[in-house]
């Protein structure tokens, strides 16, 4: 092994020559080192000075770190040291693993498919399960704790060193010989392999309410609710965890978000997200009920181990035909844009074949899974249309509760001689978020022909084409219909929804609530009941004036309301509202080559970025890196407003 340059101002150790900073978290400093007896690199990881003379987390670090040194797993870090009673530093030494965590390959691949997500979570699930046959539980699973090595296009893994607490990867490694470090346990040398670790670290951290900020023990979002009530654990609670993990895999954010961890942590206890399927309708019905298993606020509804949840994903991707999954996921990362395309070929023709069967079997709500599924990924296949529409029908004339019929067709006027509008009911699907007013939400017998919406993001100006409403229906085979944003005034309804007379009593959310509603021309208070005839109606929001948050509309756009159908409430409630409009953001002071990571959204020096809204104003905090190092800090955007972002937030 060739000489490596070590620095006079890191911290000395008998049996370790420390090389080089590769991370810097909440509890611990982590080092590339060199073992001196056995010439190999590793990771050292040196608790913070704070904690080293707390004599509670010391006795525990000691203690957990001979814990997790017993668990021999490819999915687990290994841990080959720790520091003894007589010496001054509390450290860890562990497997020196080369690649990103998890959260800079989520940053790097936002769009996952929901099937890799599913893999990802798999493997977690191996090496959890593993550590609770050990009696050892992590507490603290996030993709902060799950290091990567991801095969290049070449086949070969990429040679980084990632951190622990960090939300990134580590800088790239100076050696000459990235050989030097452990290599994966592996039966090919180009798979991908996943790493969990720190385990014991949230235990040890728990000594007397010990954190390093002075907050709750853990990380907010990732935490179970009996966590946060201070309640057992056990190991459903890391299926949570591996829960939120999944989540963000298929959805591309987390599912419990806020302003601060306050507002978080009553998010969690509450149960209160968007459920996958209504996020990104790709993600499908089924993937989405398995997180919300995972998520569930009573740890007695979770899968009872990671076992459990690994076997319900697989058994989708199983009936997918995507049974191998360590292939699946070399296949991806070595060509993502070709993977996804061809993966799309594969599982419409799966989805709809399953559907037709579930359909026969005049299994609604299954069939009402696959087939939303398949028309969020193909939105331009007829056939999909007319086996949705031949549900529909099924749906009406059997006794299906109404939580799993196919309103989306309804609410789009899809039935008898619909297929004329078919042509301009081709729009992409609309991606919503939790806005005040996320959608346009219709019960089964109100039509919506050409419904507004809160677009998560920003509608490409049209130059003489329609959009309409999307013609899935709801991935969550529900009573709620998801649409596009209206661009030009609405063409006239097919459906036959007016047909009957009659009186509906209306209720109206609008968005922005500063704004002003007309129907028909006659103003209407929003959140009060109002007599509205069966049939069509025109709608108009009018913003407040000087409000440039919003896009305008420059006609009323029309919305039918359908006669009281059997059991159905007499009151409905729509949501509508204007579509904000993006926040434009340019990065002002960064130092060359400096990045400032906001969530989804990059920011580089000089460049003006157009940041997508699904609210009036948005407060990420934000990851100002440069030069292997980072600060962190927040950033407001305002929808419709410009602004210079000072490096380091503000």
């Amino acid at each position: 092994m060739t000489a490596t340059a070590v620095r006079d101002d890191l911290p000395k150790l008998e049996k370790y020559e420390l090389i080089e900073e590769i991370g810097h978290g909440g509890m611990a400093t982590v080092y590339r080192a060199r073992d001196l007896r056995l010439d190999r690199e590793v990771a050292v990881k040196i608790i913070h000075r704070h904690l080293r003379d707390n004599r509670e987390v010391a006795t525990r670090f000691i203690a957990e770190g001979r814990a997790a040194a017993k668990l021999k797993h490819r999915g687990i870090v290994e841990v080959y040291d720790v520091s003894n009673e007589e010496e001054r530093e509390r450290y860890l030494v562990v497997e020196l693993v080369r690649g990103p965590t998890l959260r800079q390959l989520l940053l790097d691949h936002r769009d996952l498919p929901p099937e890799i997500g599913a893999c990802i979570v798999i493997e977690l699930c191996h090496a959890l399960e593993h550590a609770h046959a050990s009696g050892v539980i992590h507490r603290d699973i996030k993709p902060e704790n799950v290091l990567v090595s991801v095969p290049d296009a070449a086949g070969s893994s990429a040679a980084i060193a990632s951190s622990d607490d960090p939300k990134r990867s580590g800088p790239a490694l100076s050696s000459p010989e990235p050989t030097s470090s452990k290599p994966p346990k592996s039966g090919r040398p180009d798979d991908v392999i996943l790493k969990i670790t720190d385990f014991g670290i949230a235990k040890i951290l728990d000594a007397q309410g010990v954190t390093s900020t002075g907050q709750v023990l853990g990380s907010p979002a990732h935490m179970a609710p009996e966590q946060i009530d201070g309640g057992d654990v056990d190991p459903r609670t890391d299926v949570f965890a591996l829960g939120v993990i999944l989540y963000e895999c298929l959805v591309g954010h987390l599912p419990f978000d806020g302003k601060n961890p306050a507002q978080v942590l009553r998010k969690v206890l509450e149960g209160r997200y968007e459920r996958a399927e209504t996020e990104r309708p790709t993600v499908g019905g089924r993937f989405s009920e398995i997180v919300d298993r995972a998520l569930a606020l009573d740890p007695n509804d979770r899968p009872e181990t990671p076992a459990a949840l690994a076997g319900l994903l697989a058994e989708e991707l199983d009936a997918l035909g995507l049974a191998e999954r360590s292939k699946e996921l070399t296949a991806y990362f070595k060509g993502p844009e070709a993977y996804v395309e061809k993966l799309k070929t594969r599982l419409v023709p799966v989805l709809v074949t399953r559907g037709e069967a579930a359909r026969r079997a005049k299994k609604v709500a299954a069939a009402a899974r696959d087939f939303n599924r398949a028309h969020a990924l193909a939105p331009d296949d007829i056939h999909i249309l007319k086996r949705m529409t031949q549900l529909s029908g099924s749906s009406r004339s059997s006794r299906v509760p109404r939580n799993v019929a196919l309103v989306a067709l309804a609410a789009i006027g899809l039935g008898g001689a619909a297929y004329g509008g078919v042509r301009w009911l081709r729009a992409p699907q609309a991606k919503l978020g939790d806005t005040e007013v996320p959608t346009v939400r219709a019960t089964s017998d109100v039509t919506v022909t050409r419904p507004p919406i809160i677009a998560a993001t920003p509608t490409v100006k049209s130059s003489g084409t329609r959009a309409s409403a999307s013609a899935s229906a709801s991935a969550r085979a529900s009573a709620d219909s998801e649409a596009g944003e209206p661009r030009h005034p609405t063409p006239p309804s097919t459906s036959s929804a007016a047909a009957g007379g009659g009186e509906r009593l209306v209720k109206f959310q609008i968005s922005p609530r500063t704004a002003s509603l007309t129907i028909d021309g006659q103003t209407v208070t929003p959140g009060v009941a109002v007599p509205l005839k069966v049939g069509a109606h025109q709608a108009m929001i009018t913003p407040q004036a000087g409000d440039t948050s919003c896009e305008p509309w420059t006609a009323p756009h029309s919305v039918s309301v359908g006669g009281r159908g059997e059991n159905e409430p007499e009151e409905l409630t729509l949501k509508i509202g204007l579509s904000w409009r993006p926040a434009e953001v340019k990065l002002q002071g960064a130092p060359a080559g400096g990045v400032a990571q906001c969530g989804t959204v990059t920011l580089t020096p000089g460049a003006t970025v157009k940041v997508p809204m699904n609210a009036p104003s948005w407060e990420p905090s934000c990851k100002f890196m440069h030069e292997g190092t980072f600060t962190e800090g927040t950033v407001r955007f305002l929808a419709g407003k410009s602004r210079d972002v000072p490096w380091g937030g503000g």
